[in-house]
């Protein structure tokens, strides 16, 4: 795609995979078997007629959620994992 985009406008066109950089580079190969079985369980859903709902992996296992649940839910992490991004930050 942004080939085709700097071809059309002329501009310098980079790609970017956003989520490599939300998660700090490269994914690694438990990455890439998550994303497509994450990705396999969507495409089930929609043949199956299933909307408005999202894929997440609780408790061992991927499941979906009806999107508003999900959105509404509380994300944490436990006070240890914090104190310590704190410290790698610095």
């Amino acid at each position: 795609m942004s080939r085709r985009i700097e071809a059309a406008t002329g501009v310098e066109t980079r790609a970017t995979i956003l989520g490599y950089m939300q998660r700090g580079g490269a994914p690694t190969c438990k990455d890439r078997v998550y994303a497509s079985i994450m990705g396999a369980k969507a495409v089930q859903l929609l043949l199956e007629g299933k909307r408005n709902r999202l894929i997440a992996y609780r408790n061992g296992e991927f499941c979906d959620v009806d999107i508003q649940e999900g959105l509404a839910m509380k994300k944490s992490i436990p006070e240890e994992q914090y104190e310590i991004s704190k410290l790698l930050v610095r």
